[in-house]
């Protein structure tokens, strides 16, 4: 290969490379608190089925539409209304959700409503509902709701310190971080009597703590 090839070729590579990056789906935040808090709506279901939807030419991608079955409501809508589908991008690039319609697996999933369907991405909550810890499911019904005013932000220095009174932070340095981290399924960010946000273990009293 001569050097204008070689040259050509790492070119390229690096191109492609870089429009990978660049279109890859891009979210604030992993921890299942910041999901709960930010979403619309957030409810258990079973995934029935699956189509999709042609292309949308100006948006530039398609749709898959997933047949959900309801099971609980923990946030958004009232536990009568009748929701029966979730859609998403069918692309990963564009934030969009795989999910497993082969065996009617059960997830706890997050997004928001749009026309009576439930519209879910890669930076929400969806996670088959056998994978979530008995603490994550004590906070999307209760304690979770206790720390949307506060603010959990990700760092990525081994010195991280908090910056607000009202920040809790997600260290990746120091932690296994993302949906499976040590965050993410142990600790809650609670906000305090006195407004100030700090970890919690375990559903906090407000008799034992200022």
């Amino acid at each position: 290969m001569n050097l204008f090839s070689h040259t050509l070729l790492v070119g390229t590579v690096f191109l492609l490379t870089l429009k990978e990056l660049t279109e890859a789906c891009s979210c604030i935040s992993f921890h299942p608190q910041d999901q709960f808090c930010r979403a619309s709506v957030v409810i258990h279901a079973k995934v029935i089925s699956k189509r999709f939807i042609q292309p949308n030419h100006e948006r530039g991608d398609g749709k898959v539409v997933y047949g959900i079955k309801l099971i609980e409501v923990f946030k958004g809508i009232d536990k009568n209304n009748i929701i029966d589908s979730a859609y998403t991008s069918s692309q990963s690039a564009s934030c969009g959700v795989e999910l497993n319609v082969g065996n009617q697996v059960e997830y706890l999933l997050s997004g928001y409503l749009q026309e009576n369907k439930l519209a879910i991405s890669l930076c929400g909550l969806a996670k088959p509902w056998n994978q979530v810890t008995a603490f994550q499911i004590k906070g999307i019904r209760g304690f979770y709701q206790m720390g949307c005013a506060c603010k959990i932000t990700t760092c990525y220095s081994e010195s991280c310190g908090t910056s607000a009174p009202n920040e809790c932070i997600l260290n990746f340095s120091l932690y296994e971080t993302g949906p499976n981290g040590f965050e993410s399924q142990n600790l809650a960010c609670i906000q305090r009597k006195d407004d100030s946000c700090m970890w919690y273990p375990t559903s906090p009293s407000y008799t034992n703590h200022p």
